[in-house]
């Protein structure tokens, strides 16, 4: 009985066609990624080739259970440390769309350039000039 839910399961990638295998090889890059992922360059390049044929394909995601993960000399998070990490990525996500006070401002800027004032004429007083010089060595208040 078929509940809708199931995914495809391919134990491994179908095979893709010379063309496209050609392509995918020409990367010098393609044999390195291979390795580094610890893929046989076969299986990893009919992989690349799936993916591109069916470019509507999700890539699948693998539950590993928490004995495996020791096996695998991984120590797996507490569900503690799961909902943490959730709650934190949330409140990421929900700052990274809240604005910033940065934003440009839809008024429209004053230009002054256009605008061709005078300069500022100093005006002095000279009674407050010498206030200031005397006041200069008083520290009293």
């Amino acid at each position: 009985m078929s509940t809708g839910t199931e995914v495809e399961q391919l134990d491994k990638p179908p095979k893709i066609s010379p063309e496209l295998r050609k392509k995918i090889l020409s990367d010098p890059n393609v044999a390195k990624i291979a390795a580094e992922l610890e893929m046989d360059l076969d299986e990893f390049v009919n992989t690349v080739g799936y993916y591109l044929n069916n470019p509507g394909v999700e890539p699948a995601f693998l539950v590993v259970s928490d004995e495996n993960l020791r096996k695998m000399g991984i120590n797996p998070p507490s569900a503690e440390a799961i909902e943490a990490n959730v709650r934190a990525s949330v409140e990421a996500i929900k700052a990274g769309q809240g604005t910033s006070g940065f934003e440009d401002s839809k008024e429209k800027p004053v230009d002054l350039s256009s605008q061709g004032g005078q300069p500022v004429n100093r005006m002095s007083d000279p009674g407050l000039s010498d206030t200031v010089k005397k006041g200069k060595g008083s520290l009293k208040p």
